[in-house]
Parts: C-alpha cells; structure tokens; sequence
C-alpha cells in the first residue's frame, strides 16, 4: 500500500515536471519569437545606413545590438545564487522529511529512505553550487554594492 503511494507521488511529480518543462519552453519560444518581431520592425523604420550606424552608435542602438546577439542574461548573479540556495535548502528539507516519515512507515522504510538520500545529496548539491557560484562571481567582479546592481 505504502509503495502505491510512493509510486503515485513520483509519477505525479514526473509528470507535473515534464508539464513545467514543455509550458516554459513554450512560452520562452513566444517571447524570443515576439522580441525578433519587434526587432525586425525597428531595423525596417531606417531609411538609410547612415541613420542606422548613428542608432548602433547610441546608447539605446547598444543595448539594441547586444540584446540581438545575446541570449538575454537569466537575472542578475544574486537572484541565481539566491535561487540555488532556496532550492537547495527545500530538498534538503524533503529528504529529512522522507527520511522520517520512513522511520514511522516501516513496510516504505527502503523507498522514502531512498528518495530521502536523493533530496539530500540534490539539495547538498544545490547549496555548494550556490557557494561556488558566489566565489566566483565575486572574483569576476559581478557582484557590487546594491546601489550598483541598480544602476
């Protein structure tokens, strides 16, 4: 009975993540799509070369020109590492959690102990990648002062 339910949590889990998987696919696939619309667009309103080299030269023609050639950057180096953390700490929570919920179901003992060693070493995993990212986006220089970032 136990296994059932273990089995219907992971087949549930799987499920909803290749869901997630596919909708934020789907949806990053429409904004890029939108973006190169709108960029086409604006590239069309020059008249000439020389109207378009004094635009690229400009402020607002560089960030035009770096949007165009670049995947966009994911937020900034602290929302990253901030969201390793949380995520690190949230398995290494469930794997606690299974781990004693195993102890009080003893026929599902080897399956929750199981998944409970999977979220650990996963949210274990989550926390150093998280400790690394910040070592060495502070020695590349991405990470300033808060009025910085804001700027």
């Amino acid at each position: 009975m136990s296994t059932d339910v273990v089995m219907l949590l992971t087949v549930t889990g799987m499920v909803s993540f290749i869901f997630w998987t596919v909708f934020s696919t789907i949806r990053r696939l429409k904004v890029a799509r939108a973006q190169a619309d709108l960029n086409a667009k604006l590239l069309e309103r020059f008249a000439s070369g020389h109207e378009l080299v004094e635009y690229m030269n400009s402020e607002a023609g560089k960030k035009f020109l770096e949007s165009a050639l670049m995947e966009p950057q994911r937020g900034n180096p602290y929302s990253r590492i901030l969201a390793s953390v949380q995520a690190g700490i949230i398995l290494a929570a469930l794997g606690l959690a299974l781990f004693l919920v195993g102890r009080q179901i003893p026929e599902a003992t080897q399956g929750l102990v199981a998944f409970g060693t999977v979220a650990v070493t996963l949210g274990i995993g989550f926390l150093v990648s998280a400790a690394a990212s910040y070592r060495l986006s502070k020695s590349f220089g991405l990470l300033g002062t808060a009025t910085e970032s804001r700027a």
